[in-house]
């Protein structure tokens, strides 16, 4: 069974906004060394890899070829695994795949990866039990990655909706978006992603709420520092300071003079300084 998401090309299809050219892919190529022991002993060599990408891509609904929106495909083999069948059972194997879209040259737009697991058992064999495997992983990366991109289509209207889907990787995504947009109207909805209860969504929310720059942010990210331990505390310190603000400012004041970790205190510093020299320049180009 493959960890993905059913009918990749339906959601693509149905997300764009009427004017938003499609995806397409122009180039798929293996990562070096992507193929383990295991794999090149079933026969697997890169063409079958790219090939299986090639499939996978398709079959999730991006267009392959040519087109206004080009993209390169990359495709790496990142775990295998064999796991012993129950006494009396099948053996099966397992095998993840990560897919990555990076726009092509010229092109804007980020680069999105996605990683799933396909597994099949050993019944009919060795070699077409990895390539069933490789098959599984390649189209739930695949089917991850049509959501990505259904998600990059959105409005941003829609886009500060799905930031409380049920599914975390719907909101996984819709996070990432916000955050390439800057978008303020999305900061109440990524502060309350903050206490997500995908670990991953949340650390995602930071980093967007830090790419928006939004004074709304400070306190909860304040919050949330104190919450944490000193790794947590000077992973906030420069994004509560590049943010900015007399809140921001006055926290930082607070770690800098007190904080027990020398590490926090010397981070506080550091963005306290930046944070001055940032107003006091903003202060000489108001007064030309």
């Amino acid at each position: 069974m493959a960890v993905g998401i059913a009918a990749g090309a339906l959601l693509v299809a149905a997300a764009c906004r009427p004017g938003t050219p499609p995806l397409h892919v122009v180039s798929i190529r293996a990562e070096p060394g992507a193929l383990a022991g295991p794999l090149v002993e079933a026969g697997l060599d890169p063409a079958a890899l790219e090939s299986a990408a090639r499939d996978a891509l398709a079959g999730a609904g991006f267009r392959l070829g040519e087109g206004k929106r080009p993209h390169q495909a990359r495709v790496d083999v990142v775990g295998i695994r064999f796991v012993p069948g129950p006494p009396g059972g099948v053996a099966r194997v397992e095998t993840a795949v990560q897919l990555e879209l990076v726009p092509a040259e010229g092109t804007e737009g980020t680069a999105v990866r996605e990683t799933a697991t396909g597994a099949a058992t050993l019944a009919a064999g060795p070699a077409d039990a990895w390539r069933a495997a490789l098959a599984l992983a390649a189209r739930g990366a695949a089917d991850a990655l049509a959501l990505a991109s259904a998600e990059d289509a959105k409005s941003t209207a829609a886009v500060v909706r799905d930031l409380g889907a049920d599914d975390a990787r719907v909101r996984r995504h819709a996070v990432r978006v916000a955050g390439e947009r800057r978008a303020r109207e999305a900061v109440p909805a990524l502060v309350e992603r903050l206490r997500d209860p995908e670990p991953e969504v949340a650390h995602l929310a930071v980093g967007a709420l830090g790419q928006i720059r939004d004074p709304r942010a400070v306190a909860p990210l304040i919050d949330l520092s104190q919450r944490g331990d000193g790794g947590m505390a000077l992973a906030l310190v420069r994004i509560i300071g590049d943010i900015g603000g007399p809140e921001a400012e006055g926290y930082l004041l607070t770690l800098e003079a007190g904080h027990p970790e020398p590490r926090v205190r010397a981070a506080a510093r550091a963005a306290l300084a930046e944070l001055r020299a940032r107003d006091a320049e903003a202060g000489r180009v108001a007064g030309k």
